[in-house]
């Protein structure tokens, strides 16, 4: 009979590969959505404004936000051979681009609204881009306090930090990604793009979650057995 620890094992390593596998698809759908987008940005003229926020915003969100939670996940093909210190440094690099450009793109439209005299956060897309933007600023504030855990954990636990930062970065990124998706309509799009697009930034999200969600579940177990 095959010891169990051998079994154990065989499954550990299947589930990896199956990891490893789904990344490699999440990479192809992130690139192929940012490159569509941007092409599509680049058709309607970089002299508008306009082209700039929907270029900024899901630049921002596609790739840099989904690169940057991707940056600690081990079955991450791109970052799986750097060591710990690095790949944090990838993370808050990454996401400081991308919160950069989502900031820009977002205030590039307050000021063309404002311009053109129309009500701001009005639609669904303006309203879940705003309470994204929220929740990427709460997300930074606690990614900064976990940088000094051990400074604070006379006043709170490392891993009630830590959590709080998985949960505003999961929030901001998912409302996000969401804020993109109802941006896709058919005075850009056509139908069948619009399902595509749709169908390929909701398996995106899933899949960039992965990794975060396993975190946060062994941070839980963690939790319970102290």
């Amino acid at each position: 009979m095959e010891p169990i620890d051998t079994r154990a094992e065989r499954r550990e390593k299947i589930a990896y590969h199956l990891e490893t596998c789904f990344n490699t698809i999440n990479h192809m759908l992130i690139g192929y959505v940012t490159f569509y987008l941007s092409y599509y940005s680049y058709t309607r003229g970089f002299g508008k404004l306009f082209t700039w926020h929907i270029f900024l915003c899901s630049v921002g969100y596609q790739f840099f936000m989904a690169q940057s939670l991707l940056t600690l996940y081990p079955a991450n093909s791109w970052t799986n051979r750097y060591s710990t210190a690095t790949k944090r440094h990838l993370h808050w690099a990454l996401q400081a681009i991308g919160c950069v450009a989502i900031l820009v793109g977002i205030v590039i439209e307050i000021y063309l609204k404002e311009d053109a005299g129309r009500n701001h956060f009005r639609s669904d897309h303006a309203i879940t881009g705003l309470v994204s933007l929220i929740f990427i600023a709460l997300s930074i504030l606690n990614g900064i306090a976990a940088m000094y855990t051990v400074k604070i954990k006379h006043l709170i636990k490392p891993v009630y930090v830590k959590m709080c930062h998985y949960l505003t970065g999961i929030v901001a990124f998912v409302i996000g990604m969401t804020s993109l998706a109802l941006e896709y309509s058919p005075r850009m799009l056509s139908v069948q793009h619009k399902q595509m697009l749709i169908a390929f930034t909701t398996i995106t999200t899933a899949l960039t979650l992965i990794g975060v969600c396993k975190t946060m579940t062994n941070q839980c177990r963690n939790l319970r057995q102290s």
